[in-house]
């Protein structure tokens, strides 16, 4: 068993195990190059299989990749970049929602 944190690529002898996981904000995508795999999710009542050229994506989480047959993989990390759109959106709605004075009194008007 391994445990991933880069873009790879890797070949698995049969009934073998490969430990995947995913931080907050990330994905990670499995592509089935040759043979069979099967992959169990944390929390997640279904497992999938592959098969040569089929993938599958994941977000935060640990997947457990597990080599029916020998089978080569590549896996590759996506995370999202940060909006900086959204950043600005958000400091502007706190500045206007923040603690302030809203010329309320304390019995109601």
């Amino acid at each position: 068993m391994y445990l991933v944190s880069n873009d790879m690529t890797a070949t698995l002898p049969a009934r073998s195990s490969l430990r995947l996981g995913a931080g907050p904000g990330e994905r990670v995508a499995v592509r089935c190059t040759a043979g069979e795999l099967w992959l169990i999710r944390d929390g997640d009542p279904k497992d999938t299989a592959l098969t040569a050229s089929e993938c599958f994506t994941s977000s935060e989480g640990h997947v457990e990749l597990y080599a029916i047959t020998a089978a080569s993989l590549h896996v590759t990390r996506c995370k999202a970049a940060p909006d900086p759109a959204g950043d600005a959106w958000r400091q502007r709605l706190w500045r206007w929602l923040g603690p302030r004075s809203h010329g309320y009194t304390s019995d109601g008007r």
